[in-house]
């Protein structure tokens, strides 16, 4: 599968909702791959353990308080583009998951991911970001260089505190474990090609 450079997409470190939103829509322009969801990876701790990282050694996890990333279909393979990651980008479903994830059962509850799903078409239409949650957290110039993300009609606006709100309802939105969410990409992967 033909590797990407991530430096051809627009990145800012620690705006990963940011970083997938953008992504998503250069998908739809350039149909390099066609997005399936886009994933927050959660818990109500806001504490998850992911392997794998950029900013992480091999064998010890990243704490972050939220992650984005997104599934896509690619010549019929599903693979995960996540910025942040040491995998391939895009990786391949099983690599990523073997990867970010490894023995995600055994770990305390505190750190234990959840999977959250959002149709990539509702999320690009209606995402909202005001940059809030890192207001005062780090400096001025490490925002995005870019205008505010917003939907295009204020009617409607997905915020990225509805986002990470386990309890929030999200028309289509699904929470599962990392290991339920790879069995229905494999279960529907499988249904579709036969």
């Amino acid at each position: 599968m033909q590797q990407l450079d991530k430096n051809d997409y627009i990145y800012t470190p620690l705006f990963c909702e940011e970083n997938i939103w953008k992504l998503i829509n250069s998908l739809y322009m350039n149909q390099y791959a066609k997005p399936i969801d886009v994933l927050f990876i959660l818990n109500q701790t806001r504490t998850i353990a992911l392997f794998g990282q950029n900013n992480s050694d091999l064998h010890s996890p990243l704490i972050w308080d939220y992650h984005v990333i997104l599934t896509a279909n690619k010549d019929k393979k599903i693979v995960i583009f996540d910025f942040d990651s040491q995998c391939n980008f895009p990786a391949t479903l099983t690599d990523y998951f073997n990867t970010t994830f490894p023995d995600y059962i055994h770990l305390s509850d505190i750190y234990q991911p959840l999977i959250k799903t959002i149709n990539p078409r509702y999320y690009l239409k209606y995402f909202y970001s005001n940059r809030q949650h890192m207001t005062g957290v780090i400096d001025n110039t490490e925002f995005p260089c870019y205008d505010i993300i917003k939907p295009k009609k204020n009617n409607k606006k997905l915020t990225l505190e509805t986002c990470r709100d386990l309890q929030a309802c999200i028309p289509g939105s699904k929470i599962q474990l990392p290991g339920d969410y790879l069995n229905k990409i494999y279960t529907s992967k499988i249904q579709t090609s036969e």
